[in-house]
């Protein structure tokens, strides 16, 4: 399907879903769109796309979090050196009818492909949500919070 760049980082999410949650909505910044939020997005859709495989349907996916201001970081207790600040992390709430520990596997799965640019992962369970971003590093870091 195609979509309209102008209004959309993909063809499920867009620009709106990148902005910041601030009382502002700061948009996300036009010149980070190419270079950082087309390429989130689409390791975003590729998560989008194992998960609805697993669960025989089409399944949105909510975003938490993507790009945040530093006003807004500080305010949500984000650390100073947040990929948030970059454009380059989206928090992904585990989807409806997905279990964690399916969600997590297929994070992980769309990781591991050998396109992925998902290069640091943090698992909140107890909050039922994902950290992904595309931090420009060569390993991939998997942490959880226990």
């Amino acid at each position: 399907m195609a979509f309209d760049p102008t209004t959309h980082a993909s063809e499920h999410f867009d620009w709106q879903e990148f902005a910041c949650q601030n009382w502002q909505r700061t948009c996300y910044p036009h010149d980070y769109r190419e270079t950082r939020g087309r390429p989130l997005a689409n390791e975003l859709e590729t998560i989008r796309a194992l998960i609805s495989h697993r669960l025989g349907k089409d399944t949105p996916m909510w975003l938490n979090s993507v790009f945040r201001t530093p006003d807004w970081n500080k305010a949500v207790g984000g650390v100073k050196s947040s990929q948030h600040l970059e454009g380059l992390a989206a928090d992904i709430q585990c989807p409806f009818g997905c279990t964690f520990d399916q969600f997590r596997e297929l994070i992980l799965d769309a990781a591991h492909q050998p396109t992925s640019k998902i290069r640091y992962i943090k698992f909140y369970p107890n909050q039922g949500f994902a950290h992904v971003d595309i931090r420009p590093t060569k390993k991939l870091v998997v942490e959880e919070q226990a």
